[in-house]
């Protein structure tokens, strides 16, 4: 296994452990507090596993030896990796502005706590640091299944960020939580775009 490929795959590993742990710790919060924004991220950063999945048999696929009939080899087998994460991407956008709209419409509010706002806070730091180093690995590898992966790190931080902003205002405004979930979608449907 050469050095780009060995890089690829600890990129996956460390992606895949811990966004499932993240995702535990926020579907948690997201329970206790009742909010679907807080849920919706945390599936958001499952949906982060499932694309380094994509993007460990995306490398695996792309190194194989040509063949006969595949005389150029499996490159291309990463730009698929990264298309199949724009898809995901675009179901789970799909997703939260679907449940946003339903609970702005039953005019159901959330109720935020210190535990949200440690959770979120928490996954804004880890995300980016996943975020940044996808892209260091892409710099090294020129992957660009990495890059999509790290665009997808970076929009859970980002999707975190305006969360934890919108907890800080959820006091003042009921409908808060449905509109911080269609932000987020927003921001996924801009990363499928990208």
């Amino acid at each position: 296994m050469d050095h780009r490929t060995k890089l690829g795959y600890q990129q996956g590993i460390i992606s895949i452990i811990v966004n499932v742990l993240l995702f535990i710790l926020k579907y948690w919060a997201g329970i206790v507090s009742g909010s679907v924004a807080i849920i919706a991220d945390a599936w958001h950063t499952l949906s982060d596993s499932l694309s380094s999945v994509i993007v460990i048999g995306g490398v695996r696929l792309s190194n194989r030896k040509p063949t006969k009939k595949h005389p150029f080899g499996f490159g291309r087998w990463e730009q698929i990796a990264a298309f199949f994460i724009a898809f995901l991407l675009g179901i789970v956008a799909y997703e939260f502005a679907r449940e946003s709209l339903q609970k702005f419409m039953l005019n159901e509010t959330a109720n935020f706590g210190l535990i949200a706002i440690v959770v979120t806070l928490v996954s804004v730091v880890v995300k980016e640091a996943l975020a940044q180093y996808s892209f260091y690995t892409y710099r090294k590898t020129g992957n660009p299944s990495l890059r999509a992966d790290g665009w997808h790190h970076r929009s859970d931080s980002l999707s975190s960020l305006l969360l934890l902003a919108g907890i800080f205002l959820s006091r003042y405004f009921w409908w808060i939580d449905s509109v911080l979930g269609l932000i987020i979608s927003l921001v996924l449907g801009f990363a499928v775009y990208d």
